[in-house]
């Protein structure tokens, strides 16, 4: 999982929803637009991988991993509406678009149908202008309408930004049970 820590952007009025699409300006004066994902944006999903650094992907899985599988792309790209769900952060592109960030949950294992899990990645040259805080503050309020009351998720310890922006985004951080280089991040919805 990977943030970038900084000061607050021009947030969303009201973040998009799961039917609604919106142009977002970063704090750098770039601007994405921020929906929902599609099952259209697999390929480009593949593309965004392929452009993240080696630690990036290790931040982000928590292991080396060298290629996106075909099983988790099709879960990303088909959420279940009321239990998962993800946002991407678009841009134009000569091809059509790219995507520069996401941010996704899933029902957690642990915790029942209340709690929901979390990951988000952010495109390298898309960090510090708060794309990783702008998704995972629509994130935070799509789980809520899904009737989430906790979302968590794991981070490397060894992560600073993603810890850094948990903690400002109010998140408590505990470490992993019998694993000091994991800290378990939860929030209260």
């Amino acid at each position: 999982m990977r943030g970038t820590p900084g000061s607050p952007a021009a947030e969303p009025t009201a973040p998009p929803s799961r039917e609604g699409a919106q142009l977002v300006q970063l704090r750098d004066g770039r601007t994405v637009t921020l929906r929902a994902i599609t099952e259209a944006d697999a390929p480009e999903i593949e593309q965004a991988f392929e452009r993240l650094s080696a630690q990036s992907r290790y931040d982000r899985f928590m292991r080396h991993k060298k290629h996106l599988d075909s099983a988790s792309l099709q879960r990303g790209v088909h959420p279940l509406a009321g239990r998962d769900f993800a946002f991407v952060a678009t841009i134009p592109a000569p091809d059509g678009i790219d995507i520069v960030g996401a941010a996704q949950y899933v029902r957690a294992d642990e915790g029942g149908d209340q709690t929901c899990e979390f990951a988000v990645t952010v495109a390298e040259d898309w960090r510090r202008c708060h794309l990783a805080t702008t998704l995972m503050t629509a994130l935070l309020a799509q789980a809520q309408r899904d009737g989430y009351t906790t979302m968590e998720g794991w981070v490397t310890a060894s992560n600073s930004a993603m810890v850094e922006l948990a903690g400002r985004l109010g998140f408590t951080l505990d470490p992993a049970p019998g694993d000091t280089a994991v800290l378990r991040v939860r929030h209260a919805l």
